[in-house]
C-alpha cells in the first residue's frame, strides 16, 4: 500500500532540529563582517570615520532643501492673499514651520561633521533652534519676516559653505 507524504514535510527533518545549525551560520556571518579597516570599533560595532566637509555639506544641504521646500510650500498657501489671516499664519507656523526647523536641526545633528568643524556646525544648529523657539513662542512674528536667530543661522550656514540651508 502506498502512503502519501505530507506536502510541507522536509526530507531531512534532523537538519532543522539541530540547534547549532542556524547559530553557526549567524556567527560565521557576524565574524566575517568584523576586523579590517581603520574605523573605530565600539562595543562590537564599527563606527564610520567622520564625513569630509564636502560630504557633510552635501548631506546637510539635502536635508535643508527637503525641509525648507515643505516650509515654503506651506508659506505659499497663506501668501496668496493681500492680508494673511493671523489664525492661518499661526497654524502654519506651529504645525509646519517649527516642526520642520526642529527636524532639520536634529537630523543634521545626527551627521558626523569633520571634527575641526564641530563648533561651527553646532553654532548653526543652536541658532536654528533659537529661531524655532522664537517662532513657537510667538508664531505671528513670522508676519514681520524671518526671526533674527534664523537669519543668523542662515548667515552662519552660508559662511560655512551651505547652498541650501537658511530660509529665504
Amino acid at each position: 500500500m502506498l502512503r502519501r507524504r505530507h506536502r510541507h514535510r522536509h526530507d531531512h527533518p534532523t537538519r532543522l532540529k539541530r540547534p547549532g545549525y542556524l547559530s553557526a551560520i549567524v556567527l560565521a556571518l557576524a565574524l566575517a563582517g568584523c576586523g579590517g579597516g581603520d574605523a573605530t570599533t565600539t562595543g562590537g560595532f564599527t563606527e564610520p570615520p567622520p564625513l569630509t566637509k564636502a560630504e557633510f555639506l552635501a548631506e546637510a544641504d539635502r536635508i535643508c532643501f527637503s525641509a525648507e521646500s515643505q516650509i515654503e510650500a506651506a508659506a505659499d498657501d497663506y501668501a496668496k492673499g493681500d492680508e494673511p489671516d493671523p489664525a492661518e499664519v499661526k497654524r502654519i507656523v506651529t504645525k509646519v514651520v517649527v516642526p520642520k526647523l526642529r527636524g532639520e536641526a536634529s537630523t543634521i545633528a545626527l551627521l558626523d561633521p569633520p571634527p575641526e568643524d564641530a563648533e561651527e556646525v553646532q553654532a548653526i544648529l543652536q541658532a536654528t533652534e533659537r529661531g524655532a523657539d522664537a517662532l513657537e513662542e510667538d508664531p505671528l512674528i513670522a508676519l514681520d519676516g524671518i526671526p533674527p536667530d534664523l537669519r543668523e543661522a542662515e548667515r552662519l550656514a552660508r559662511a560655512y559653505g551651505s547652498e541650501e540651508c537658511g530660509l529665504r
